[in-house]
């Protein structure tokens, strides 16, 4: 579901209308509904992929706190695919480039992603409206969100936010800027690509290093090897590689091969 909020109309009608869309997930029974509107019994997380989950004290994304996360698209087409396809609402904002062809070909159901492109110059308001309707949301600040010198958003602008998240069963997950006093971060990083050969092949998987550490985390690490769907992943040292498959190393600064 594409909302765009570049409307002439101003904050009130553009969040107007941002509810109205919201409102089509909770309407008629073919609709997509978040866990609590479909009146069952809410998790404490948002389901999250089986590499992350096993890695994460409470097994996912809490609800009702901010997650920080480091930008790694391919994690985090993982993540809402993950979520989506266990019945989870998620909304998507400030996040362009972000292909929702990748999250439906991961196996994520797009009937349940709102996609918000662009929220600026209103997206605290609007995060606090998603929290009310949403399980999470990813948010990527962008530069006008309060983002000071150092590349965190200012405490100004997150109190706001913060004040309605908890009061709400959402979880919000910021990628590409601090934020402060999120109760969780994870630092991701790809380190190489299954399936390539020298000059020919296609990309079957990713290998990813995730670190997780937070408020009651204790520090971890895990080295996954992410297949095309979301819960397709093999877990180990990393390194590990089979004798049917090749993963091409990718170092900073290098071309792969």
């Amino acid at each position: 579901m594409m909302f765009a909020m570049k409307e002439p109309a101003g904050l009130e009608n553009a969040i107007e209308g941002l509810r109205a869309k919201i409102k089509l997930l909770e309407g008629g029974s073919a609709a997509p509904q978040t866990a609590a509107q479909a009146g069952v019994t809410v998790p404490s997380t948002v389901d999250v992929p089986p590499w992350l989950r096993d890695v994460l004290a409470g097994q996912g994304f809490a609800r009702g706190a901010v997650t920080q996360v480091s930008n790694c698209p391919a994690a985090l087409i993982h993540c809402v695919a993950a979520a989506t396809a266990q019945g989870n609402c998620v909304a998507i904002v400030n996040y362009p480039s972000l292909a929702l062809a990748a999250i439906d070909a991961a196996g994520g159901d797009l009937e349940r992603v709102v996609f918000i492109p662009d929220a600026t110059p209103h997206t605290a308001a609007v995060l606090g409206t998603l929290a009310e309707g949403m399980d999470m949301i990813l948010y990527q600040p962008a530069a006008s969100d309060g983002v000071d010198g150092t590349g965190r958003l200012t405490p100004t602008y997150v109190r706001p936010v913060e004040a309605r998240l908890r009061k709400s069963e959402c979880a919000l997950v910021v990628c590409g800027a601090q934020w402060p006093g999120a109760r969780l971060h994870i630092d991701w990083q790809i380190t190489g690509v299954r399936g390539l050969g020298r000059g020919s092949g296609r990309v079957k998987a990713v290998e990813l290093t995730a670190k997780a550490r937070g408020k009651s985390q204790p520090p971890r690490t895990v080295h996954a090897v992410m297949g095309e769907s979301w819960d397709a992943v093999e877990i180990g040292e990393a390194g590990v590689v089979s004798n049917q498959e090749k993963i091409q190393r990718i170092v900073p600064g290098q071309v792969a091969q």
